[in-house]
């Protein structure tokens, strides 16, 4: 398998990807089926609990996914929402491989760098939401071991 690194975005580069990953996002749960106005009001729920002014509310982290030093996707990795002190969960925010990068594993790659960061971290369990018309990229996640909460998904990362 293909080696790779996190490299954890600074301000100027946070700033620059997050209006286009909201964006991104929006657009994703409109083609998952939902109205424009719920996709605005999720997104608009979502910045407000994950952003703090123009940068990441605490907890949060977005990396470069590098192989042999060169950017081929984005990670964003957090505590869950509201949750306290986590308990040892971490959540993906968003996984994204850059278009001209797919299909050459590095959506895996990314997942198990992942789960190596929040195991590092002290973390025990990874979880993530993929919508229902996402196919792709759910059956990545059970072929990593993840298994369907409903439409959530998460795999316990200690054995």
């Amino acid at each position: 398998m293909t080696q790779g690194e996190l490299r954890e975005m600074g301000p100027e580069r946070l700033a620059e990807w997050l209006p286009g990953m909201w964006q991104g996002y929006r657009d994703s749960i409109v083609a998952a089926g939902f109205s424009e106005e719920a996709a605005e009001a999720n997104v608009a729920r979502n910045r407000a609990a994950l952003t703090s002014g123009e940068g990441l509310a605490e907890g949060n982290h977005v990396f470069d996914v590098l192989v042999a030093g060169r950017p081929v996707g984005v990670l964003w990795i957090g505590r869950p929402s509201g949750d306290g002190d986590g308990g040892g969960e971490y959540y993906v925010y968003d996984v994204e491989v850059d278009e001209a990068e797919r299909g050459r594993g590095y959506g895996r790659l990314a997942m198990e760098l992942a789960e190596g960061w929040v195991r590092a971290a002290g973390g025990s369990r990874l979880g993530l939401n993929v919508w229902g018309n996402n196919a792709v990229a759910r059956s990545l996640y059970v072929s990593l071991g993840y298994r369907e909460l409903a439409v959530s998904m998460a795999k316990d990362l200690d054995g």
